[in-house]
């Protein structure tokens, strides 16, 4: 099965709705690279349980790196800056389990609503949660998800019940091993607000020229306080980002539309076709006809 509108997941805000109004809950299975290259860092306001099916999924949250293996699971709560990559030369299959928390919040006064929900809902998690297979209660957090997997793809009668037992007795898990999120006393992290300002900017404006001081003033740095700034948090410079983005995107056109290489090159940004060219094959190891040819379709130039 392959994720449709695959290239959604390529922006740094994630704005595709999962599962439906009434029922903001979906889970699918995502391959890299065969559904895309990698997943670069985004953010988005559900919740996202990432669990590895099979090889090593190398996942970034917050600046901080998690190797999940086959069979871990990790924990995203709402808001964290993340990514998703692979080891060099090696494939990683998992499944996404998103959903929206509103979907367990009761809409009345309900004050283990407000107690253990409503901060992860309002960002406020600290750290997301890596459940390796070391990890004390790992079989617990396993069947619940394997449990899950079955009620969702037989979507019978009530499925809705079992899905939301299932969320609520991960949830449980996840604050048991975590402890308290600091509800009452912590606040919101300016930096990481700051930054998704630029990740939102960079999404909307990747197809134009985009200059420092242009992403620099999103945020109200100087241009040398803001290069400071975004290579202390991503741990790369911004023209580096702001190329690794534009391929993310390129990849995903060059396997999902017969458009032109020349034209994807122009609509991602790339004033210059031999330019990407070599950004194209530095990053992924070929050009963009032969990742066309390896994926089955015809290279049009």
């Amino acid at each position: 099965m392959r994720i449709p509108e695959k290239q959604s997941l390529i922006g740094f805000e994630e704005k595709k709705e999962h599962g439906d109004r009434d029922f903001p809950f979906t889970i699918y299975p995502c391959s890299i690279p065969v559904d895309f290259a990698r997943v670069p860092v985004h953010w988005h306001e559900e919740m996202e349980i990432i669990a590895v099916k099979k090889g090593r999924g190398i996942v970034t949250v917050d600046r901080k790196r998690y190797e999940v293996g086959e069979g871990e699971f990790l924990f995203v709560f709402p808001g964290q800056l993340h990514g998703i990559s692979r080891r060099a030369g090696e494939t990683v299959e998992y499944e996404n389990i998103i959903f929206r928390l509103e979907l367990l919040m009761s809409g009345g006064e309900d004050p283990w609503t407000d107690r253990f929900l409503l901060p992860l809902a309002e960002g406020r998690a600290k750290e997301p949660l890596y459940v390796a297979k070391d990890r004390e209660g790992y079989e617990e957090f396993a069947v619940c998800v394997q449990r899950m997997d079955g009620i969702s793809g037989e979507r019978g009668y009530a499925y809705q019940l079992g899905i939301k037992s299932g969320l609520f007795w991960l949830l449980y898990l996840a604050a048991a091993c975590q402890g308290r999120t600091g509800a009452g006393e912590e606040r919101r992290n300016k930096v990481r607000e700051k930054m998704k300002q630029i990740l939102s900017y960079v999404e909307e404006h990747y197809g134009e020229r985009i200059t420092i001081e242009e992403a620099a003033a999103v945020c109200y740095y100087s241009p040398s306080h803001f290069m400071k700034y975004f290579r202390q948090y991503m741990g790369i410079s911004f023209v580096q980002y702001l190329n690794d983005y534009r391929l993310a995107r390129a990849w995903a056109q060059l396997a999902r539309t017969g458009e032109t290489v020349t034209n994807i090159a122009q609509g991602c940004g790339f004033e210059n076709l031999s330019y990407f060219n070599r950004l194209f094959k530095r990053r992924y190891g070929m050009t963009p006809g032969q990742m066309r040819q390896r994926m089955g379709q015809e290279a049009p130039q």
